[in-house]
């Protein structure tokens, strides 16, 4: 697969200082770590905890406090009481937790954040030495992408353990669909679908009801990232945030990145101050070198019409969603998933940690940027309103998360205009 070219790694972060990650195969306590402990964080460090007794969750950090607190509470009865060690001590909240968190001696830590912070935790994660699971996507903009794969760099030379939350490439069905196409079963390919189609999409929280709950006011940033996911600074907007599987999945299947998207998004529905600057609609055409096309959809409209897969179609046949079947040219049936269907998530994890305790580095980090770069390429094209190139991408300076918040009396990078309301971004910067 074509991958970004590598940013040259410089300074003390390409210093090596094995000492700090070196864990010993069958023998130590793994010491796990989370920075970020809302609701997906707090399912995958179950999942981590459920790899083994020898992971041991530690410490904990948010920007809020209430984060932690409910991340410890959903976890107690649900995992042993032995492996759920994370005294007042290991709690930090704040904008500097995460810096705290990794300097307490965790071998392992989940990055769980809005995914704007995610090139920032993980360069400082791999500074110390730190194995990681990063939640997807990984950056919100080019420039950020281009920091995850320098990052990636130290961590593979300090042979650290790194995977990303695109779990189906762990889902044993999707993995035997993609060994049927990689042999031809379809044919060459010629077009794919990825497709999130639905009456609403998540996020849209009130600042009125956050504040009610909270028994206080809340700042312009402690609002947006209390709502995240409708501002693009955060979460890249749904076809960055939510599409990254499904394109994922495309690009898996082909091996290739597409040279080129050309796209539309419009926000049809969704108003309101609780609907930030995301896009309720956005529409991609990809095309790959020899013309075939990857057309990508997310949208949450009231008379969708719902789908949320993808499909492959070849000269020779089609797969009808990721895990399957695939069916030839007239429609009949010629493969299905003969087994029994695991879970990637849990999978993924088993993986990880088993990686840790056996000193194996492994890495999903390359795909996982190629796949996240191309969905920023798809929402840039579709926010400018031309065709967007890869090699423009590969080059490009646009930048949403523009700087790292220190106070939550600081400006966030959207602010609302005179009506309460937020201005929904008409064209990436630097493009």
């Amino acid at each position: 697969m074509v991958s970004c070219t590598k940013t040259a790694v410089v300074g003390s972060m390409a210093a090596l200082d094995i000492s700090r990650f070196a864990h010993a195969a069958g023998s130590d306590a793994i010491r796990l770590g989370v920075i970020g402990c809302g609701a997906r964080g707090t399912s995958v460090a179950s999942k981590a905890l459920a790899t083994g007794r020898d992971v041991k969750l530690v410490t904990l950090a948010d920007l809020f406090e209430d984060r932690i607190d409910g991340a410890v509470n959903q976890l107690k009865g649900k995992v042993n009481a032995d492996q759920l060690k994370v005294s007042k001590d290991g709690r930090f909240v704040g904008f500097d937790a995460y810096e705290k968190l990794l300097a307490s001696g965790v071998d392992a830590v989940i990055l769980a954040t809005p995914p704007g912070f995610r090139p920032l935790h993980f360069e400082a994660a791999a500074k110390a030495g730190v194995h990681c699971l990063l939640e997807k996507p990984v950056a919100v903009d080019a420039a950020g992408v281009r920091q995850i794969r320098a990052t990636a760099e130290v961590a593979k030379q300090k042979r650290l353990s790194v995977v990303v939350g695109l779990q189906d490439r762990f889902d044993n069905q999707c993995q035997q669909l993609m060994a049927e196409i990689a042999k031809g079963i379809v044919g060459k390919i010629t077009r794919q679908e990825a497709i999130i189609r639905a009456k609403s999409l998540p996020g849209g929280r009130q600042r009125a009801t956050l504040e009610k709950n909270l028994g206080r006011s809340l700042s312009e940033m402690e609002y947006q990232i209390r709502n995240w996911l409708p501002f693009a600074w955060l979460s890249g907007d749904y076809i960055v945030e939510m599409l990254v599987h499904h394109l994922d999945i495309c690009l898996w299947a082909t091996g290739r990145i597409p040279l080129k998207a050309i796209g539309k998004a419009e926000r049809r529905e969704k108003h309101g101050q609780e609907f930030g600057n995301a896009n309720d609609f956005v529409s991609v055409s990809y095309r790959y070198d020899d013309g075939a096309e990857l057309a990508a959809e997310i949208s949450g409209l009231a008379n969708a019409d719902p789908k949320w897969d993808c499909t492959i179609e070849g000269a020779k046949g089609m797969a009808t969603s990721k895990r399957g079947p695939i069916v030839d040219a007239q429609g009949n049936s010629i493969w299905t998933f003969p087994g029994q269907k695991n879970d990637s998530s849990q999978e993924q994890m088993n993986q990880w940690c088993g990686s840790i305790r056996k000193g194996n580095a492994m890495s999903t980090v390359e795909s996982a940027a190629d796949s996240n770069l191309v969905a920023i390429m798809g929402r840039t094209a579709a926010y400018i309103g031309r065709e967007v190139t890869w090699d423009e991408m590969l080059k490009s300076t646009e930048a949403f998360f523009v700087r790292n918040p220190k106070s939550f009396q600081d400006d966030p990078p959207a602010l609302p205009d005179k009506l309460g309301d937020y201005v929904v971004p008409a064209r990436a910067v630097g493009i």
